[in-house]
């Protein structure tokens, strides 16, 4: 009778072996989740009963892993909102770009960006912040470029101003100024300043006239100039190319 049971024991096992394995060759799906139930190293029974945890519980080697994606994930996000907040949508001929940070040495003659000649960028190309340029590329590196801004004293950009188109140029500077400007040219009030230099896309918004009065030489009026953002607030541009 002894032999008898073993002999049956051995048969039920290999019918289970052969169910089992028909199960994981013709349905796998049931076949992984036989596998989780079984292997300790998934967390099925084996693994409770050696006091593992969950499969959706991190053990704490797994945690330091997983605090720093979560940091990355919101660097990601953060950034993700700075562009979304700064930045329209940008075209097939622009290239965005992140500024970095120089803090707390916030020199506005110059920005360093993120994008360099690996990006397509070129020495003159463009710099805009919402809409308005703020300088040009003066130095590309391979992933990086230096942005000369309209608040260096060694800038000078031709410009027109107004409906009327009225030509002056743009002399940069901690409060930069239009000069040059004909003495009997009407300047409206509140006038646009835009770009007309070239290697610059035309009529790119600059600043705003503020008001008027004659050069020191009394040849030329020229003009002081408002501007709607704080250069050291910009956290990314668009290079138009």
């Amino acid at each position: 009778m002894g032999r008898q049971r073993i002999s049956n024991n051995h048969w039920i096992s290999a019918a289970l072996i052969v169910i089992l394995a028909g199960i994981v060759f013709f349905a796998p799906s049931y076949g992984w989740k036989l596998r989780a139930w079984l292997s300790p190293a998934l967390g099925g029974p084996a693994a409770l009963q050696n006091g593992a945890d969950s499969p959706m519980s991190p053990t704490d080697g797994q945690m330091p892993a997983l605090a720093a994606e979560n940091d990355v994930l919101q660097a990601q996000l953060a950034q993700l909102q700075v562009v979304a907040s700064q930045l329209p949508t940008s075209s097939a001929n622009e290239i965005r770009a992140m500024v970095y940070s120089r803090y707390p040495l916030n020199f506005r003659n110059e920005l360093l960006v993120n994008a360099g000649s690996e990006n397509g960028v070129t020495n003159g190309d463009a710099v805009v912040f919402q809409g308005m340029l703020i300088g040009r590329v003066m130095t590309v590196f391979g992933e990086q470029s230096l942005v000369q801004t309209i608040f260096d004293n060694d800038i000078r950009m031709p410009v027109r101003i107004g409906s009327g188109g009225v030509n002056g140029l743009l002399q940069g500077g901690s409060y930069p100024i239009v000069g040059s400007i004909a003495s009997n040219a009407p300047i409206d009030p509140n006038a646009i300043v835009y770009s007309a230099a070239p290697g610059i896309p035309y009529a790119i918004p600059i600043a705003q006239v503020v008001a008027t009065s004659t050069s020191p030489d009394s040849l030329f009026q020229q003009a002081t100039l408002d501007f709607p953002y704080d250069v050291n607030n910009i956290e990314t541009v668009l290079i138009v190319q």
